[in-house]
């Protein structure tokens, strides 16, 4: 039987596998790169294997403020964002890159008016919030109520579109009932998809709802955290975030010890990751 710990260290662990094993191939259309199987270095930022991408940096400054500041602190969140942004803070490289324009757009907002809520409804609906949501259901674990509430303020600090609010109280609603040990038809008992479409018919785009749409598809459609996360990461573009994603409630469902091995022991900072997961368990479930 999976534990409810295993099931934290999996959604922190599954998000940063599937940033790390998109990010070499991120921005290439489906089908245009052989396809994914394994950890591999390279890519539009020249990654060494097992790195990761904006989507684990912005997590742990996520989940560091939930920890840190023992509960919702927006304030203190997008500080996070500005000294990642900044001072490289949370990155695997030591500097900030492959920065999202709409989180960029909101950081820079801050900056100059300094209203925490950064985000602007005219920006477009983008998947920025929903790829480091996963610490927000972990830490409220208790409390439903409280998950879907701050998981749909957590994207207003840097996503204020409604889809993107949405995507992200429909995602910590998916992970909090995967943490309680719920089947997939359960996890997925009210959701808008339809599982029927094809894999060619899923999008690997950055549209926060096609995102969640394609993510979730991947971990429908799979029988382990490796297969789905290959075929999240495989469907091309926005690859590190798809399986990021798909990571968070996969491995929310599967428990850490699911993930594949090798790709755990190529990830950069695992214990880094680990150790934060085990504070939001401790904050979160105990």
């Amino acid at each position: 039987m999976t534990t409810l710990q295993s099931r934290f260290l999996g959604s922190l662990l599954g998000l940063a596998v599937g940033d790390a094993l998109g990010a070499p191939v991120e921005f290439k259309a489906r089908g245009s790169f052989p396809p994914v199987e394994d950890m591999q270095a390279g890519g539009p930022f020249n990654l060494k294997k097992g790195q990761w991408t904006d989507d684990t940096s912005l997590a742990l400054c996520l989940g560091t403020s939930l920890v840190e500041k023992n509960g919702f602190d927006p304030y203190d969140q997008i500080e996070r964002y500005i000294r990642w942004f900044r001072e490289g803070y949370m990155s695997c490289t030591g500097h900030c890159f492959d920065i999202g324009n709409t989180t960029k757009a909101a950081l820079l907002r801050y900056e100059e008016n300094k209203d925490i809520y950064a985000g602007s409804v005219d920006d477009p609906a983008t998947n920025g919030s929903l790829m480091r949501l996963a610490p927000v259901p972990l830490f409220y674990f208790k409390n439903l109520e409280d998950t879907i509430k701050y998981a749909g303020l957590s994207s207003k600090v840097t996503h204020a579109p409604l889809n993107c609010i949405k995507a992200c109280e429909d995602l910590s609603l998916y992970i909090h009932r995967a943490l309680k040990g719920e089947t997939k038809e359960g996890i997925f008992k009210d959701a808008f998809f339809d599982f029927s479409k094809s894999y060619e018919e899923v999008s690997g785009k950055g549209d926060a709802l096609l995102c969640l749409e394609g993510a979730m598809w991947c971990f429908y459609h799979s029988e382990s955290f490796g297969e789905g996360v290959k075929l999240a990461v495989n469907l091309g573009d926005d690859t590190d975030t798809t399986a990021a994603v798909f990571g968070q409630l996969a491995g929310a469902y599967y428990g850490v010890e699911a993930i594949p091995q090798n790709f755990l022991e190529d990830l950069w900072d695992k214990k880094l990751i680990e150790e934060l997961a085990l504070k939001l368990f401790n904050s979160g479930a105990l």
